[in-house]
């Protein structure tokens, strides 16, 4: 009888964070989960503005890790030209799911958020036990 090892599927990482569910995201990122080696790895983070938007020193290399970052906005001023609102919300616009079985969720932060985001991604087909969240 002969053993044959399965690599596991790919799984297209989507991480949500808002306020202070940054900081066990900042661990993910930087403890290294292979960012470069996954198609799409995109991190949504919500703050109300860009003076309580934590960690954006580090930007640029979660950045060159394979991290691609959607910064959100809720109280955004007249100079921010990027995503407004909340966190689900710009994700619900953006919807760019290319396989939702192969897809697996971290949600950190806001409990609205969490399960407004579960409700999204569970909606697009990604199952439950590929969606861990934080709240």
């Amino acid at each position: 009888m002969s053993f044959k090892f399965r690599r596991p599927r790919n799984i297209q990482p989507l991480v949500f964070a808002t306020g202070s569910g940054i900081s066990p995201i900042r661990s993910l990122i930087e403890s290294g989960f292979s960012a470069n080696k996954r198609p799409d790895v995109r991190l949504y983070y919500g703050a109300r503005n860009l003076q309580r938007m934590a960690y954006q020193d580090r930007f640029k290399n979660w950045e060159s890790s394979g991290v691609k970052i959607i910064p959100v906005l809720s109280q955004s001023d007249d100079n921010w030209t990027g995503e407004c609102g909340y966190v689900q919300a710009a994700f619900a616009r953006a919807k760019k799911l290319y396989s939702p079985q192969a897809t697996g969720a971290v949600l950190c932060g806001q409990k609205q958020m969490s399960e407004e985001g579960t409700t999204l991604l569970v909606t697009d087909g990604v199952s439950t036990v590929k969606i861990l969240k934080n709240f």
